[in-house]
């Protein structure tokens, strides 16, 4: 039942098959875009213009002529103005900067022709500029700051601009490209943020929280950035890192999605090509939370399988990410239900200045995002985005597909501020995939959240976020099978339906005692109302089975079975309470408890988190982090069904316990230059309360990267990952940055017997690097060309050994599972590479992206199978080389 979704494989053989038509077709589109969207092709003509001194108005008409097109202008303008005239090939804009040399002109195209309109407004060079925008507030207590002092550092001559009453700020005239935002208050640590991007197209958001200070609240307090990439979340001391909807973006071989632009970290590796799964330092999968604008939500994937945390692509499109924080290990008290990692994910709020859209086309779908006030003088916004994939148009092109995948998703955001009840956001976001398979199955994956949340601000000390939220998920697999032979066929008709609604309140409360002192605590309480069918019938059998004369008659045959048939409901209730106590200026300290409880078997979790931070010189830091971690198994193996020789129907797994986990983590930075850092992270994991099998051959669902397990299950596992991370991280600067780390690790786990083995995850060794370069191109140096790779180098995972006799006389794979993983696949190594171009215009920017994943065509392994044909074992490889185009426009 279980399979591996695998878009990229389509996509080759799409791409192998008719890739020239294709190509011309996106060409096609993409052509369609520039010139419908008005693109300045014609002030962009290269022409050659001889050296003499002329009037304006010959001028023009040699420049008319030589480029095959036309001028409008009014007789206002100094056309008997004699100017002299440079020789040489240039851009028309160019040659018109030069005519109008001293007089206040701009330039349009429209129609085919060039605009001349005087005195509108004086360009001096030509550059385009944009705007910037933002709100500063209090880190604690979210209450606006104003007086704030804002410069781009980035920029010379350096200006920038103070906030207003309420915090708001506006920064005029910002040249285009990459710009380090600096903000600095009395009685505030100072804070940058750096690379902030600045096309034509889009007007930058930004929102800064400054962070009071404890020492001389007269002066304003620089202090040394150990970590530029450091989570929004303060409560962060290790094991965790922001990532922008921009680092996604150009991350190469990550197709913009979140999860796959992480496998990039230290200790977070992928196990398949065609899947975004994520392990985390030798965890399954199954162990990340996602959680979107304060609130745990279902499996935030396309092709989500049950009790998985991830699927064949991410849902949420990259173009909606505001702000992204990711842990992987020790996390901060606030987060319940996790083992491995966190997905922290908020959503952009809209732009208050203006209506904008972004149109983005490829071979991976076509989306288009809408967003822009919704009143003058309100400040409300709203952000909407819809994208559709399917790969059944490459059928138009002649392409015969195994399988057949599409999906498509919405997502969108209400932002409204109001004067005494805070700020009110409605939020949503939803997705449906499919997949037909040549074989015979017809898989379905949805999901959609709702929700309402309120941020409000009670007084200067205080502040109170509250979210409501309803969420759906499903999961259907409709398959038929052969399982008998072509001369006595039996039909054998696998089913799988499984739905889950729940609705989910989150209360968190936020208190500054003191500059020193914060508290934060907080209420989750979801319930969960779920329909859970697995299980097969055979009209054959059942045919037989009531034909006692039949020769196939068997008193013992069954022709229908269940392996879980139920209903109903489960509540889960989560409290927390962390303390921040910055006890110097450079010493940091955090504590705190989480506590889960699951109703439905009533058992429960006490997590005690601690987390340090101390920056014992100006440009070295250490950290420590502990605490306790508990994720629930997915609701469909707790309901479980098992039929007993008698035949009573038991649920035997509905008592498990949490499945648990304690983290010790401690780690080292040193910032070496301004945009240059190392950092060195060891860390420990125990894992218990693990379901295991207790009869043989004594497995643990630790090796699963899904949920459901139609066996007796007993809570006796247990588990081990020890690792080592080495990092070092240019930031980008000079439009250079570079990454590149190793981590050394081994995950272990123990059966019902004790016994200790290899888990599936265990490759004992990772490593992977990324190189960006940005060159500024175009007459005026306002176009982006940026070229990247990523390198992935991961030690082979584990997988079961064959039982080959048996496999041979059954006809089926049989795998020996009594000794745990003791074959070890080849090595994995990958080496992505994206080249993109981003060209701003007046009115517009727009972008073409070319990816190419495993640019060295290196094949990878993906699993050993039986060819049942000739009986014998196979190695099944990963995705070739495969190219990916696309185009975005923003306007």
């Amino acid at each position: 039942m279980l399979r591996t979704i695998s878009l990229m494989h389509d996509l080759t053989k799409i791409l192998s098959q008719q890739m020239w038509k294709l190509l011309l077709l996106l060409c096609l589109i993409f052509a369609f875009q520039e010139i419908a969207l008005g693109q300045d092709k014609l002030l962009e003509k290269q022409i050659f213009l001889q050296e003499q001194s002329i009037s304006i108005e010959e001028a023009l008409k040699q420049l008319s002529k030589a480029g095959e097109f036309t001028f409008s202008y009014s007789n206002d303008l100094p056309l008997k103005k004699i100017i002299h005239l440079n020789e040489g090939i240039k851009p028309v804009s160019n040659h018109l900067d030069n005519i109008f040399k001293g007089v206040l002109v701009e330039y349009i195209e429209k129609e085919g022709k060039i605009l001349i309109v005087l005195g509108k407004k004086e360009i001096p060079n030509g550059d385009l500029k944009q705007i910037i925008v933002g709100k500063i507030v209090d880190k604690d207590s979210k209450i606006p700051l104003p007086g704030v002092h804002l410069v781009l550092s980035s920029d010379k001559p350096i200006h920038g601009t103070i906030s207003d009453s309420e915090g708001s700020f506006r920064i005029e005239n910002v040249p285009l490209g990459r710009h380090d935002l600096s903000a600095s208050y009395v009685g505030y640590e100072g804070r940058t943020i750096h690379n902030l991007f600045v096309g034509s197209g889009k007007v930058p958001i930004v929102r800064m929280e400054l962070e009071e200070s404890i020492t001389d609240l007269r002066e304003v307090v620089i202090m040394h950035e150990i970590n530029k990439r450091q989570p929004m979340n303060d409560m962060a001391t290790i094991s965790a890192r922001k990532l922008s909807s921009e680092e996604v973006n150009y991350y190469p071989g990550a197709m913009t999605d979140i999860s796959r632009a992480a496998v990039s970290f230290p200790g977070v590796m992928s196990s398949n090509d065609g899947q975004n799964h994520i392990i985390i330092r030798g965890n399954s999968p199954k162990g990340l939370m996602w959680q979107l604008e304060g609130v745990e939500i279902p499996n935030l994937n396309h092709f989500a399988e049950i009790g998985s945390s991830g699927g064949g692509v991410s849902i949420l499109s990259n173009n909606m990410i505001g702000n992204a924080d990711f842990f992987t290990g020790a996390f901060p008290a606030e987060y319940g239900n996790a083992i491995s990692g966190v997905f922290d994910l908020s959503l952009r709020t809209g732009n208050i200045e203006k209506h904008e859209q972004t149109f983005q086309i490829g071979l991976m779908g076509t989306e288009l995002m809408v967003e822009g006030p919704l009143g003058k003088e309100s400040n409300a916004s709203y952000i909407g985005q819809y994208r559709y994939n399917t790969l059944k148009l490459a059928t138009l092109f002649g392409v015969e597909l195994d399988n057949i995948p599409s999906f498509q998703d919405l997502s969108f955001k209400f932002n409204m501020p109001t004067s005494k009840l805070g700020t009110f956001s409605l939020f949503g976001i939803g997705g449906y995939s499919n997949e037909l398979g040549e074989s015979g199955y017809d898989f379905t994956s949805s999901m959609g959240v709702i929700g309402l949340g309120n941020s409000l601000v009670i007084n200067e000390k205080t502040f109170l976020k509250s979210v409501i939220s309803f969420s759906g998920w499903q999961y259907i697999w409709d398959e038929e099978d052969n399982i008998g032979t072509v001369e006595n066929p039996i039909d054998y008709l696998y089913r799988s339906d499984v739905v889950e609604l729940s609705s989910k309140i989150s209360v968190s409360l936020t208190r500054k005692i003191s500059p020193k002192h914060k508290l934060k605590s907080g209420i989750i309480f979801s319930n969960t109302g779920y329909t859970s069918y697995l299980g097969w019938h055979s009209d054959t059998l059942y045919n037989r089975f009531i034909d006692p004369n039949h020769p196939l008659h068997s008193d013992d045959i069954r022709y229908s079975h269940s392996y879980s048939d139920a209903d109903g409901s489960a509540s889960t209730f989560q409290a927390y309470l962390s303390w921040k106590y910055r006890v110097t200026p450079n010493l940091t300290l955090i504590s705190g408890v989480h506590y889960l409880q699951f109703f439905l078997n009533n058992n429960y979790s006490v997590e005690p988190r601690i987390g340090i931070h101390w920056q014992f010189l100006p440009k070295h830091s250490i950290s420590a982090g502990y605490g306790v971690h508990s994720r629930k198994e997915s609701l469909s193996l707790y309901t479980g069904t098992k039929t007993l020789h008698d035949g009573e129907e038991i649920h035997p797994n509905r008592d498990l316990e949490i499945t648990k986990s304690q983290h010790y983590i401690v780690g080292y930075d040193f910032l070496i230059t301004d945009d240059l850092h190392a950092s060195l992270e060891a860390y420990y994991q125990y894992l218990y309360d693990i379901p295991t099998y207790p009869f043989p051959p004594y497995f643990s669902t630790i090796n699963f990267d899904y949920g459901f397990e139609g066996n007796i299950l007993v809570s006796r596992g247990t588990a081990t990952n020890k690792g080592i991370e080495l990092a070092l991280e240019k930031y980008m600067s000079n439009g250079f940055s570079f990454m590149v780390n190793g981590t050394l690790y081994e995950s272990k786990f123990k059966n019902y017997q004790g016994e200790e083995y290899n888990t599936k995850f265990n490759g004992s060794y990772a490593a992977a690097g990324l190189v960006m370069k940005e060159f500024k191109i175009g007459s005026r140096k306002q176009n982006i060309l940026g070229i990247s790779s990523r390198i992935i180098y991961t030690g082979g995972f584990r997988y079961l050994p064959t039982d080959l006799e048996q496999s041979i006389l059954t006809n089926s794979h049989v795998k020996i599972w009594d000794h745990g993983f003791t074959e070890k696949a080849t090595d994995f190594f990958r080496v992505d590479l994206q080249v993109n171009l981003r060209r701003n215009k007046s009115k517009y920017t727009s972008e073409w992206r070319l990816d190419i994943i495993n640019l060295t065509n290196h094949s990878n392994m993906l699993e050993k199978d039986l060819d049942t044909g000739t009986g014998r074992m196979v190695t099944l490889y990963q995705n070739p080389l495969i190219p990916l185009l696309s185009y975005r426009i923003q306007f």
